[in-house]
Protein backbone atom coordinates (compact mmCIF):
# COMPACT_ATOMS: atom_id res chain seq x y z
CA UNK A 1 0.00 0.00 0.00
CA UNK A 2 1.03 3.36 -1.03
CA UNK A 3 2.53 5.38 2.23
CA UNK A 4 0.42 8.18 1.43
CA UNK A 5 -2.71 6.52 1.72
CA UNK A 6 -2.67 5.90 5.39
CA UNK A 7 -4.10 9.55 5.68
CA UNK A 8 -7.51 10.58 5.38
CA UNK A 9 -8.54 12.14 1.93
CA UNK A 10 -9.75 15.20 3.41
CA UNK A 11 -6.94 15.06 5.84
CA UNK A 12 -3.64 14.97 3.52
CA UNK A 13 -5.23 17.30 1.09
CA UNK A 14 -5.26 19.95 4.19
CA UNK A 15 -1.73 18.97 4.68
CA UNK A 16 -0.62 19.48 0.66
CA UNK A 17 -2.32 22.33 0.71
CA UNK A 18 -0.45 24.00 3.60
CA UNK A 19 2.68 22.82 1.80
CA UNK A 20 1.37 24.21 -1.81
CA UNK A 21 0.63 27.82 -0.13
CA UNK A 22 4.16 27.80 1.71
CA UNK A 23 5.94 26.79 -1.37
CA UNK A 24 4.21 29.95 -3.49
CA UNK A 25 4.55 31.75 -0.55
CA UNK A 26 8.68 31.66 -0.90
CA UNK A 27 8.66 31.71 -4.66
CA UNK A 28 6.96 35.05 -3.99
CA UNK A 29 9.22 36.23 -1.00
CA UNK A 30 12.43 35.03 -3.23
CA UNK A 31 11.80 36.47 -6.44
CA UNK A 32 11.49 39.86 -4.60
CA UNK A 33 15.10 39.36 -3.86
CA UNK A 34 15.43 39.23 -7.55
CA UNK A 35 15.84 35.61 -7.61
CA UNK A 36 13.79 33.87 -10.51
CA UNK A 37 12.40 30.75 -8.74
CA UNK A 38 11.03 27.86 -11.04
CA UNK A 39 9.32 24.41 -9.44
CA UNK A 40 12.49 21.62 -9.30
CA UNK A 41 10.20 19.24 -7.84
CA UNK A 42 7.33 19.27 -10.23
CA UNK A 43 4.13 19.52 -8.53
CA UNK A 44 5.38 21.21 -5.83
CA UNK A 45 2.95 24.67 -6.01
CA UNK A 46 0.33 22.46 -6.31
CA UNK A 47 -2.56 20.33 -5.00
CA UNK A 48 -3.02 17.58 -7.56
CA UNK A 49 -2.62 14.26 -6.88
CA UNK A 50 -3.12 10.66 -8.04
CA UNK A 51 -4.10 7.88 -5.45
CA UNK A 52 -4.21 5.09 -7.47
CA UNK A 53 -0.45 5.51 -8.16
CA UNK A 54 2.20 6.97 -5.73
CA UNK A 55 4.56 9.32 -7.30
CA UNK A 56 7.76 8.34 -5.50
CA UNK A 57 9.76 10.66 -7.69
CA UNK A 58 13.40 11.63 -6.71
CA UNK A 59 13.21 13.30 -3.37
CA UNK A 60 14.69 17.22 -4.24
CA UNK A 61 14.07 20.48 -2.79
CA UNK A 62 11.06 22.35 -3.89
CA UNK A 63 11.96 25.07 -5.87
CA UNK A 64 15.39 26.51 -7.44
CA UNK A 65 16.50 29.50 -9.03
CA UNK A 66 17.42 29.60 -13.00
CA UNK A 67 19.79 32.99 -11.92
CA UNK A 68 22.19 31.63 -9.34
CA UNK A 69 20.55 27.76 -9.07
CA UNK A 70 19.82 28.13 -5.21
CA UNK A 71 17.85 25.29 -4.21
CA UNK A 72 14.95 25.83 -1.17
CA UNK A 73 12.84 23.18 0.51
CA UNK A 74 9.76 24.55 1.70
CA UNK A 75 8.61 23.30 4.94
CA UNK A 76 5.34 24.77 5.39
CA UNK A 77 3.74 24.89 9.38
CA UNK A 78 0.71 26.23 10.71
CA UNK A 79 2.54 27.80 13.97
CA UNK A 80 5.99 28.77 13.55
CA UNK A 81 8.29 26.15 14.30
CA UNK A 82 11.76 24.18 12.99
CA UNK A 83 10.49 20.81 12.87
CA UNK A 84 10.92 18.38 10.14
CA UNK A 85 9.45 14.87 9.32
CA UNK A 86 12.45 12.22 9.44
CA UNK A 87 12.42 8.08 9.07
CA UNK A 88 15.71 6.49 11.03
CA UNK A 89 14.41 3.18 8.67
CA UNK A 90 13.90 4.62 5.53
CA UNK A 91 16.94 6.90 4.16
CA UNK A 92 15.31 8.14 1.32
CA UNK A 93 12.87 9.54 4.26
CA UNK A 94 15.20 11.33 6.03
CA UNK A 95 15.04 15.00 6.63
CA UNK A 96 18.14 16.08 4.63
CA UNK A 97 17.88 13.05 1.78
CA UNK A 98 18.80 14.50 -1.10
CA UNK A 99 19.97 17.70 -0.18
CA UNK A 100 23.98 19.73 0.62
CA UNK A 101 24.95 21.49 2.60
CA UNK A 102 24.61 25.03 0.31
CA UNK A 103 20.36 24.28 0.06
CA UNK A 104 18.07 26.37 1.89
CA UNK A 105 15.43 25.47 3.72
CA UNK A 106 12.50 28.09 4.18
CA UNK A 107 9.49 27.73 7.09
CA UNK A 108 6.48 30.17 5.90
CA UNK A 109 3.78 29.70 8.56
CA UNK A 110 0.37 28.92 6.82
CA UNK A 111 -2.53 29.59 8.70
CA UNK A 112 -6.65 29.91 7.62
CA UNK A 113 -7.65 33.27 8.02
CA UNK A 114 -11.72 32.35 7.19
CA UNK A 115 -12.75 28.68 7.45
CA UNK A 116 -16.67 27.76 6.85
CA UNK A 117 -17.90 24.31 6.85
CA UNK A 118 -21.06 22.53 5.98
CA UNK A 119 -22.36 19.06 6.42
CA UNK A 120 -25.35 16.98 5.76
CA UNK A 121 -26.79 14.02 6.64
CA UNK A 122 -29.69 11.59 5.98
CA UNK A 123 -30.74 8.13 6.32
CA UNK A 124 -33.17 7.32 3.60
CA UNK A 125 -34.69 3.58 3.94
CA UNK A 126 -31.48 1.89 3.89
CA UNK A 127 -29.60 4.33 2.24
CA UNK A 128 -27.16 6.18 4.05
CA UNK A 129 -25.71 9.60 2.94
CA UNK A 130 -23.04 12.17 4.51
CA UNK A 131 -21.93 15.68 2.58
CA UNK A 132 -19.15 17.37 3.78
CA UNK A 133 -17.79 20.97 2.35
CA UNK A 134 -15.00 23.03 3.66
CA UNK A 135 -13.77 25.69 2.38
CA UNK A 136 -10.83 27.91 3.93
CA UNK A 137 -9.00 31.14 2.43
CA UNK A 138 -5.27 30.50 3.65
CA UNK A 139 -2.77 33.45 4.42
CA UNK A 140 1.28 33.54 4.87
CA UNK A 141 1.42 34.91 8.90
CA UNK A 142 4.82 37.03 9.54
CA UNK A 143 8.04 36.05 8.84
CA UNK A 144 9.40 33.18 6.53
CA UNK A 145 12.56 32.16 8.38
CA UNK A 146 15.27 30.29 6.21
CA UNK A 147 18.37 28.10 6.66
CA UNK A 148 20.96 26.39 5.73
CA UNK A 149 21.08 22.65 5.36
CA UNK A 150 24.92 22.57 6.56
CA UNK A 151 23.81 24.60 9.43
CA UNK A 152 20.87 22.12 10.52
CA UNK A 153 23.37 19.54 10.53
CA UNK A 154 26.05 20.95 12.50
CA UNK A 155 23.61 20.97 15.38
CA UNK A 156 21.69 17.94 17.17
CA UNK A 157 17.85 18.20 16.99
CA UNK A 158 16.38 19.15 20.19
CA UNK A 159 13.28 16.45 20.35
CA UNK A 160 11.33 14.27 18.40
CA UNK A 161 8.24 12.31 18.15
CA UNK A 162 6.67 9.72 16.33
CA UNK A 163 3.63 10.81 13.98
CA UNK A 164 0.40 8.19 14.34
CA UNK A 165 -0.73 5.80 11.28
CA UNK A 166 -2.69 8.64 9.49
CA UNK A 167 0.69 10.29 9.26
CA UNK A 168 2.75 7.75 7.78
CA UNK A 169 4.53 6.65 11.24
CA UNK A 170 7.62 8.70 10.76
CA UNK A 171 9.74 10.61 13.22
CA UNK A 172 9.34 13.89 13.77
CA UNK A 173 12.49 16.36 14.90
CA UNK A 174 12.66 19.45 15.84
CA UNK A 175 15.12 22.34 16.87
CA UNK A 176 14.33 24.42 19.82
CA UNK A 177 13.81 28.33 18.67
CA UNK A 178 12.22 31.70 20.44
CA UNK A 179 9.97 33.18 17.79
CA UNK A 180 8.76 36.85 18.20
CA UNK A 181 4.82 36.80 18.66
CA UNK A 182 4.46 40.49 17.21
CA UNK A 183 6.11 42.95 14.90
CA UNK A 184 8.33 45.95 16.61
CA UNK A 185 12.05 46.63 17.77
CA UNK A 186 14.30 44.79 19.59
CA UNK A 187 14.77 47.22 22.68
CA UNK A 188 17.21 45.29 24.93
CA UNK A 189 18.98 41.72 24.97
CA UNK A 190 20.16 41.06 28.54
CA UNK A 191 19.88 38.77 31.90
CA UNK A 192 18.71 35.65 29.47
CA UNK A 193 15.89 38.06 28.30
CA UNK A 194 14.59 39.71 25.08
CA UNK A 195 12.45 42.43 25.02
CA UNK A 196 10.87 43.54 21.99
CA UNK A 197 8.83 47.06 21.66
CA UNK A 198 5.25 46.58 19.68
CA UNK A 199 5.39 48.55 16.91
CA UNK A 200 1.58 49.18 17.08
CA UNK A 201 1.18 50.30 20.23
CA UNK A 202 4.56 50.55 21.77
CA UNK A 203 3.71 48.10 24.63
CA UNK A 204 6.99 46.04 25.31
CA UNK A 205 7.00 42.41 25.83
CA UNK A 206 9.88 40.24 26.74
CA UNK A 207 11.08 36.31 26.22
CA UNK A 208 12.80 34.72 28.91
CA UNK A 209 15.49 32.66 27.19
CA UNK A 210 15.35 29.97 29.67
CA UNK A 211 17.52 27.12 27.83
CA UNK A 212 20.29 29.61 26.71
CA UNK A 213 19.74 29.25 23.34
CA UNK A 214 22.54 31.50 21.08
CA UNK A 215 20.59 35.35 20.38
CA UNK A 216 20.29 35.54 16.46
CA UNK A 217 19.20 39.41 16.39
CA UNK A 218 20.39 42.54 17.93
CA UNK A 219 19.26 45.42 19.73
CA UNK A 220 17.32 48.16 17.44
CA UNK A 221 16.65 45.12 15.18
CA UNK A 222 13.02 45.96 13.43
CA UNK A 223 11.25 42.01 13.87
CA UNK A 224 8.07 40.37 12.58
CA UNK A 225 5.78 38.11 13.94
CA UNK A 226 6.80 34.59 13.44
CA UNK A 227 11.02 35.37 12.94
CA UNK A 228 13.08 33.88 15.23
CA UNK A 229 14.77 35.77 17.73
CA UNK A 230 16.92 32.52 19.74
CA UNK A 231 17.94 29.23 18.36
CA UNK A 232 20.14 26.86 18.57
CA UNK A 233 20.68 26.67 14.47
CA UNK A 234 21.71 30.51 12.57
CA UNK A 235 19.20 31.81 10.33
CA UNK A 236 20.19 33.86 7.49
CA UNK A 237 20.16 37.55 7.13
CA UNK A 238 18.54 38.86 4.74
CA UNK A 239 21.56 40.05 2.81
CA UNK A 240 22.13 36.34 2.49
CA UNK A 241 18.85 35.79 0.55
CA UNK A 242 19.41 38.27 -2.47
CA UNK A 243 20.19 36.65 -5.98
CA UNK A 244 23.73 37.01 -7.21
CA UNK A 245 22.36 37.58 -10.55
CA UNK A 246 24.48 34.77 -12.09
CA UNK A 247 25.49 31.21 -12.24
CA UNK A 248 29.56 30.27 -12.17
CA UNK A 249 30.25 28.80 -15.58
CA UNK A 250 31.14 25.45 -14.56
CA UNK A 251 28.03 25.12 -11.81
CA UNK A 252 25.86 23.11 -14.47
CA UNK A 253 28.29 21.04 -15.81
CA UNK A 254 29.04 20.00 -12.32
CA UNK A 255 25.70 19.18 -11.30
CA UNK A 256 25.64 16.90 -14.52
CA UNK A 257 29.29 15.40 -13.40
CA UNK A 258 27.75 14.83 -9.63
CA UNK A 259 27.65 10.96 -8.23
CA UNK A 260 24.45 12.50 -6.76
CA UNK A 261 21.01 12.25 -8.50
CA UNK A 262 19.84 14.87 -7.48
CA UNK A 263 22.16 16.95 -8.20
CA UNK A 264 22.19 15.48 -12.11
CA UNK A 265 18.23 16.46 -11.78
CA UNK A 266 19.04 19.41 -10.72
CA UNK A 267 21.42 19.78 -13.90
CA UNK A 268 19.48 18.52 -16.09
CA UNK A 269 16.30 20.63 -15.56
CA UNK A 270 18.34 23.94 -14.87
CA UNK A 271 19.75 22.77 -18.54
CA UNK A 272 16.54 22.97 -20.11
CA UNK A 273 15.03 25.95 -18.15
CA UNK A 274 17.80 27.91 -19.56
CA UNK A 275 18.21 26.50 -22.85
CA UNK A 276 21.97 25.68 -22.54
CA UNK A 277 22.17 24.24 -26.02
CA UNK A 278 26.12 22.88 -25.61
CA UNK A 279 25.38 21.16 -22.65
CA UNK A 280 23.35 18.84 -25.56
CA UNK A 281 26.10 15.97 -25.72
CA UNK A 282 26.49 15.62 -21.84
CA UNK A 283 22.62 15.99 -20.86
CA UNK A 284 22.23 13.11 -23.41
CA UNK A 285 24.68 10.85 -22.32
CA UNK A 286 22.82 10.93 -19.21
CA UNK A 287 19.27 10.93 -21.01
CA UNK A 288 20.56 7.37 -23.00
CA UNK A 289 22.94 5.66 -19.75
CA UNK A 290 21.30 2.20 -19.20
CA UNK A 291 21.92 2.12 -15.69
CA UNK A 292 20.66 6.02 -15.01
CA UNK A 293 17.55 6.81 -12.39
CA UNK A 294 14.63 6.70 -14.33
CA UNK A 295 13.61 9.94 -12.91
CA UNK A 296 16.92 12.13 -14.33
CA UNK A 297 16.65 10.17 -17.91
CA UNK A 298 12.91 11.05 -17.96
CA UNK A 299 14.28 15.03 -17.83
CA UNK A 300 17.14 14.40 -19.55
CA UNK A 301 14.27 13.00 -22.73
CA UNK A 302 12.48 16.44 -21.79
CA UNK A 303 15.48 18.65 -22.28
CA UNK A 304 15.86 16.94 -25.50
CA UNK A 305 12.66 17.53 -26.78
CA UNK A 306 12.21 21.16 -25.69
CA UNK A 307 15.53 22.35 -26.39
CA UNK A 308 17.00 20.33 -28.94
CA UNK A 309 13.56 19.71 -30.83
CA UNK A 310 13.85 15.76 -31.04
CA UNK A 311 10.49 13.92 -31.17
CA UNK A 312 8.53 13.24 -27.59
CA UNK A 313 7.26 9.91 -29.33
CA UNK A 314 10.80 8.55 -30.05
CA UNK A 315 12.05 9.61 -26.18
CA UNK A 316 8.97 8.61 -23.90
CA UNK A 317 7.06 6.38 -26.28
CA UNK A 318 7.99 3.27 -24.59
CA UNK A 319 7.95 4.83 -20.78
CA UNK A 320 4.48 5.57 -21.96
CA UNK A 321 3.57 1.54 -22.81
CA UNK A 322 5.64 -0.01 -19.85
CA UNK A 323 3.49 -2.01 -17.38
CA UNK A 324 5.28 -0.14 -14.29
CA UNK A 325 2.19 2.78 -13.22
CA UNK A 326 4.92 5.49 -11.87
CA UNK A 327 6.76 5.65 -15.29
CA UNK A 328 3.35 5.69 -17.02
CA UNK A 329 2.87 8.15 -14.97
CA UNK A 330 5.82 10.52 -15.02
CA UNK A 331 6.03 10.04 -18.86
CA UNK A 332 2.84 11.99 -18.69
CA UNK A 333 4.62 14.57 -16.48
CA UNK A 334 7.55 14.43 -18.77
CA UNK A 335 5.13 15.20 -21.99
CA UNK A 336 3.41 18.47 -20.08
CA UNK A 337 6.91 19.94 -19.31
CA UNK A 338 7.57 19.76 -22.94
CA UNK A 339 4.86 21.28 -23.94
CA UNK A 340 5.26 20.87 -27.74
CA UNK A 341 2.48 20.26 -29.86
CA UNK A 342 3.42 16.94 -30.62
CA UNK A 343 3.24 16.15 -26.40
CA UNK A 344 -0.45 18.06 -26.90
CA UNK A 345 -1.44 15.38 -29.81
CA UNK A 346 -0.04 12.45 -27.22
CA UNK A 347 -1.43 13.58 -24.55
CA UNK A 348 -4.89 13.63 -26.46
CA UNK A 349 -4.39 10.64 -27.55
CA UNK A 350 -4.21 9.20 -24.01
CA UNK A 351 -7.35 11.18 -23.08
CA UNK A 352 -9.36 9.92 -25.91
CA UNK A 353 -8.71 6.20 -24.75
CA UNK A 354 -11.65 4.63 -22.98
CA UNK A 355 -9.68 1.50 -22.42
CA UNK A 356 -7.03 3.41 -20.48
CA UNK A 357 -6.75 3.37 -16.93
CA UNK A 358 -8.15 6.09 -15.05
CA UNK A 359 -4.97 7.47 -13.69
CA UNK A 360 -3.33 7.69 -17.16
CA UNK A 361 -6.19 9.54 -18.67
CA UNK A 362 -7.06 11.83 -15.71
CA UNK A 363 -3.04 12.57 -15.27
CA UNK A 364 -3.01 13.41 -19.28
CA UNK A 365 -6.25 16.05 -19.00
CA UNK A 366 -4.00 17.18 -15.92
CA UNK A 367 -1.14 17.55 -18.65
CA UNK A 368 -2.66 19.32 -20.97
CA UNK A 369 -3.69 21.59 -18.12
CA UNK A 370 -0.20 22.46 -17.93
CA UNK A 371 0.34 23.17 -21.28
CA UNK A 372 -2.65 25.06 -21.74
CA UNK A 373 -2.79 26.58 -25.34
CA UNK A 374 -5.99 27.13 -27.27
CA UNK A 375 -5.54 23.06 -28.44
CA UNK A 376 -4.67 21.56 -25.35
CA UNK A 377 -7.84 23.50 -24.24
CA UNK A 378 -10.11 22.78 -26.80
CA UNK A 379 -9.71 18.93 -26.22
CA UNK A 380 -10.05 19.50 -22.55
CA UNK A 381 -13.32 21.26 -23.39
CA UNK A 382 -14.58 17.88 -25.40
CA UNK A 383 -13.90 15.77 -22.53
CA UNK A 384 -17.01 17.39 -20.87
CA UNK A 385 -18.85 14.91 -23.04
CA UNK A 386 -16.59 11.79 -22.72
CA UNK A 387 -18.69 9.06 -21.30
CA UNK A 388 -16.59 8.54 -18.28
CA UNK A 389 -17.90 11.28 -15.90
CA UNK A 390 -15.19 10.69 -13.86
CA UNK A 391 -12.76 12.06 -16.85
CA UNK A 392 -15.87 14.92 -17.47
CA UNK A 393 -15.35 16.52 -13.90
CA UNK A 394 -11.65 15.86 -14.16
CA UNK A 395 -11.41 17.96 -17.15
CA UNK A 396 -14.34 20.82 -15.69
CA UNK A 397 -11.55 20.96 -12.48
CA UNK A 398 -8.29 21.65 -14.46
CA UNK A 399 -10.12 24.29 -17.39
CA UNK A 400 -11.88 25.93 -14.29
CA UNK A 401 -8.25 26.10 -12.80
CA UNK A 402 -7.21 28.11 -16.25
CA UNK A 403 -9.41 31.36 -16.32
CA UNK A 404 -8.89 33.88 -18.83
CA UNK A 405 -6.96 31.69 -21.37
CA UNK A 406 -10.28 29.37 -21.50
CA UNK A 407 -12.65 32.06 -22.03
CA UNK A 408 -13.17 31.84 -25.67
CA UNK A 409 -13.27 28.47 -26.05
CA UNK A 410 -15.67 28.53 -23.11
CA UNK A 411 -17.96 30.78 -25.12
CA UNK A 412 -17.98 28.67 -28.05
CA UNK A 413 -18.39 25.78 -26.18
CA UNK A 414 -21.21 26.89 -24.75
CA UNK A 415 -23.90 26.99 -27.82
CA UNK A 416 -21.98 23.65 -28.84
CA UNK A 417 -24.34 21.08 -30.46
CA UNK A 418 -23.52 18.47 -27.68
CA UNK A 419 -25.72 19.30 -24.39
CA UNK A 420 -22.92 18.16 -22.44
CA UNK A 421 -20.08 20.36 -23.88
CA UNK A 422 -22.79 23.65 -23.87
CA UNK A 423 -23.43 22.15 -19.87
CA UNK A 424 -20.00 22.40 -18.82
CA UNK A 425 -18.73 25.20 -20.00
CA UNK A 426 -21.83 27.39 -18.72
CA UNK A 427 -20.59 26.12 -15.37
CA UNK A 428 -16.70 27.43 -16.44
CA UNK A 429 -18.24 30.40 -17.57
CA UNK A 430 -20.78 30.55 -14.13
CA UNK A 431 -17.52 30.10 -12.47
CA UNK A 432 -15.29 32.89 -13.67
CA UNK A 433 -15.02 35.48 -11.51
CA UNK A 434 -15.12 38.42 -13.65
CA UNK A 435 -16.59 37.63 -17.78
CA UNK A 436 -15.52 40.92 -19.70
CA UNK A 437 -18.46 43.33 -21.23
CA UNK A 438 -17.60 42.24 -24.48
CA UNK A 439 -18.40 38.73 -23.63
CA UNK A 440 -21.64 39.59 -21.69
CA UNK A 441 -22.68 40.91 -25.55
CA UNK A 442 -21.69 37.98 -27.47
CA UNK A 443 -23.69 35.12 -25.30
CA UNK A 444 -26.80 37.46 -25.48
CA UNK A 445 -25.99 38.00 -28.76
CA UNK A 446 -26.69 33.95 -29.29
CA UNK A 447 -29.43 34.00 -27.28
CA UNK A 448 -30.87 36.48 -29.33
CA UNK A 449 -30.42 34.72 -32.38
CA UNK A 450 -31.71 31.13 -30.63
CA UNK A 451 -33.68 31.24 -27.68
CA UNK A 452 -33.75 27.20 -27.25
CA UNK A 453 -29.67 27.65 -26.42
CA UNK A 454 -30.92 27.05 -22.59
CA UNK A 455 -27.18 26.97 -21.29
CA UNK A 456 -26.55 30.71 -22.44
CA UNK A 457 -29.69 31.33 -20.78
CA UNK A 458 -29.09 29.72 -17.44
CA UNK A 459 -25.75 31.36 -17.26
CA UNK A 460 -27.20 34.44 -18.31
CA UNK A 461 -29.33 34.08 -14.41
CA UNK A 462 -26.17 33.21 -12.64
CA UNK A 463 -23.97 35.80 -14.23
CA UNK A 464 -23.67 38.63 -11.03
CA UNK A 465 -26.38 41.36 -11.96
CA UNK A 466 -25.20 43.73 -9.34
CA UNK A 467 -22.74 44.73 -12.05
CA UNK A 468 -24.48 47.23 -13.58
CA UNK A 469 -22.82 46.09 -17.61
CA UNK A 470 -24.78 42.81 -16.65
CA UNK A 471 -28.03 44.05 -15.90
CA UNK A 472 -28.19 46.90 -18.35
CA UNK A 473 -27.56 44.04 -20.90
CA UNK A 474 -30.17 41.49 -19.32
CA UNK A 475 -32.83 44.57 -19.72
CA UNK A 476 -32.21 44.70 -23.52
CA UNK A 477 -34.31 40.68 -23.08
CA UNK A 478 -37.34 42.73 -21.48
CA UNK A 479 -38.67 44.00 -24.97
CA UNK A 480 -37.29 41.57 -27.63
CA UNK A 481 -37.12 38.06 -25.50
CA UNK A 482 -39.18 38.72 -22.79
CA UNK A 483 -39.97 35.15 -22.09
CA UNK A 484 -35.77 34.48 -21.57
CA UNK A 485 -36.00 37.69 -19.90
CA UNK A 486 -38.83 36.44 -17.39
CA UNK A 487 -36.63 33.33 -17.00
CA UNK A 488 -33.38 34.79 -16.22
CA UNK A 489 -35.29 36.72 -13.22
CA UNK A 490 -36.59 33.27 -11.73
CA UNK A 491 -32.60 32.30 -11.88
CA UNK A 492 -31.73 35.46 -9.98
CA UNK A 493 -34.59 35.37 -7.89
CA UNK A 494 -33.31 31.75 -6.25
CA UNK A 495 -29.89 32.51 -6.30
CA UNK A 496 -30.56 35.23 -3.50
CA UNK A 497 -32.54 33.33 -1.51
CA UNK A 498 -31.25 31.31 1.09
CA UNK A 499 -32.24 27.98 0.47
CA UNK A 500 -29.47 28.68 -2.83
CA UNK A 501 -26.87 29.04 0.07
CA UNK A 502 -26.91 24.69 0.94
CA UNK A 503 -28.79 23.75 -2.30
CA UNK A 504 -27.47 20.46 -3.98
CA UNK A 505 -29.35 17.84 -6.06
CA UNK A 506 -31.21 15.34 -4.18
CA UNK A 507 -28.97 12.64 -2.12
CA UNK A 508 -29.95 9.77 -3.94
CA UNK A 509 -30.00 11.28 -7.54
CA UNK A 510 -25.84 10.42 -7.23
CA UNK A 511 -26.66 7.03 -7.13
CA UNK A 512 -26.61 5.35 -9.89
CA UNK A 513 -29.63 2.63 -8.82
CA UNK A 514 -31.52 4.93 -7.14
CA UNK A 515 -32.20 6.87 -10.16
CA UNK A 516 -33.09 3.88 -12.23
CA UNK A 517 -35.57 2.80 -9.84
CA UNK A 518 -37.14 6.49 -10.01
CA UNK A 519 -37.08 6.13 -14.01
CA UNK A 520 -39.03 2.98 -12.95
CA UNK A 521 -41.74 4.70 -11.22
CA UNK A 522 -42.50 7.74 -13.59
CA UNK A 523 -42.86 4.65 -16.34
CA UNK A 524 -45.33 2.92 -14.21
Amino acid sequence: MARLSFKADSRFFRFITIGAVGARAVYQDLNSRNHMMVELENGSTDTKIWKDVKRKRVRIPDLVCTRCGLRIESRAKTNPDLSMSHSITDAERAWDFGMVDNDVIAFPTCKPAEEIHWSTGRLQGHQSYWHNRERVRWEIHGHINYFRVGDFRQVLHSRSSTKGVTEATETSIAWDAIFSTRNGIVEAIRGGRISVRRASNGHFYTWQNRKGLPVVVREGDTIEVGQVLACSVLPLANNALRCPGSLLPDHIPSLLASPERTQRFTGVKLARLRAEQQLAPLVKKIALHPEEDIYVVLEGAIYLVKVRGESAQSLLGSYLATSDEQIRLEAVVALAESATAEAVDMLAGILDRSDAPFFLRSAAAWALGRIGTDRAIDRLVQAFSDVDHNIREEALEIVSSLGDPALDRLIAGLIDEDQDVAAGSAELLRRQVLIPPDAVQRIIGEVKADVRRVWAVWLLGHLPHEREYVASAIAELQDSNPEVHYAITVLWAFIESWIAQHWELYPTACLPFARNERKSERTV
